[in-house]
């Protein structure tokens, strides 16, 4: 007889059975309690983007905002409205207190309207928020100069050349024109001011900015002959600066940019024509002084000491 085939089913235990609906009933649990784990990770993970892109939008939309307000004081300034270009800078300066472009955009405009105190102090925040600005050393020292505190820019252009030579900070040739002008322009320590020139010349070639500044020199010590040579070779070389850049800008939009670099070559030439005008003068070159100061006056400047 085969002893399996008779047997009967037995029931299952009380205590297996229990556990199996224990076990049924926690996996019918388990099943939305999964669902709310994933929606709730992805309602977290949202969160976070949100978070990510508000802190994103805090950090960047001043800056922008700032943008905006400079771009808006620009089309003012190009409207003929220097006032009104001033007054946009003012309320950007308050609302973003530590954005260097504006300090930096509305220097060039105090110096236009011959606002010098507040150029040098927007000048001062800007060395504060930028250590490292040579660009705000130059201003500085050319506010110094329209302040008529000579030995002061002087100094300033010490600090450029120092940074140039052993920090690495800006450019040699450069920052060494800067002191010898800023010795001209101040009429002293002249014959280390042609060192300085002769130097910037050497370094960096027939610059006709350097030429100028050289002439320039040579005129305070006396030397007439030899900075008629220099003058006349810088004006001769910038003058076909500003006629390239003025050509180009005939088939170009009108914009903030075109028209102060067009602003930008037309004072150096009228910089240049005012030096020769000073040396003709001197050479009893009478008329060919007065077609260059006249000159000096189309460009939309007066030949004077304030003129550099």
């Amino acid at each position: 007889m085969n002893s399996t085939s008779s047997q009967e089913s037995e029931p299952l235990s009380p205590s297996f059975a229990g556990e199996e609906d224990v076990f049924q009933a926690e996996f019918a649990d388990s099943t939305p309690r999964r669902s709310r784990n994933r929606r709730d990770r992805r309602v977290l993970l949202f969160l976070v983007a949100v978070g990510v892109s508000v802190a994103l939008m805090l950090y960047w939309l001043p800056s922008e905002r700032a943008k905006w307000q400079i771009a808006a004081a620009q089309a003012k300034w190009l409207e003929g409205d220097l006032p009104g270009a001033i007054s946009i800078l003012d309320i950007a300066a308050a609302e973003f207190p530590e954005t260097v472009a504006i300090y930096e955009q509305r220097v060039q405009f105090y110096l236009e309207a011959k606002e010098y105190e507040k150029a040098l102090a927007d000048v001062q925040r800007i060395i504060e928020l930028s250590t490292d600005s040579t660009t705000a050393l130059a201003l500085k020292s050319q506010v110094l100069h329209h302040l008529g505190k000579h030995d002061e820019a002087i100094k300033v252009c010490e600090e450029l050349l120092r940074r140039a030579e052993k920090e690495w900070i800006g450019s040699a040739p450069t920052a060494l024109n800067s002191l010898a002008y800023a010795q001209a322009i101040g009429d002293t320590q002249l014959n280390e001011a042609l060192e300085h020139i002769d130097e910037a010349l050497r370094l960096a070639g027939d610059n006709p900015a350097f030429l100028d500044t050289r002439g320039f020199v040579k005129y305070r010590l006396g030397d007439s002959q030899a900075a008629k040579v220099d003058i006349e070779r810088a004006v001769e070389v910038w003058e076909k600066l500003v006629a390239y850049q003025e050509a180009q800008g005939l088939s170009g939009v009108r914009s903030y940019q075109s028209e102060t670099e067009r602003m930008s070559y037309q004072q150096a030439l009228a910089v240049m024509l005012y030096h020769r005008s000073l040396v003709y003068d001197r050479l009893g070159l009478k008329d060919e002084a007065k077609v260059d100061r006249e000159r000096v006056r189309a460009l939309g400047f007066e030949p004077n000491e304030q003129l550099f």
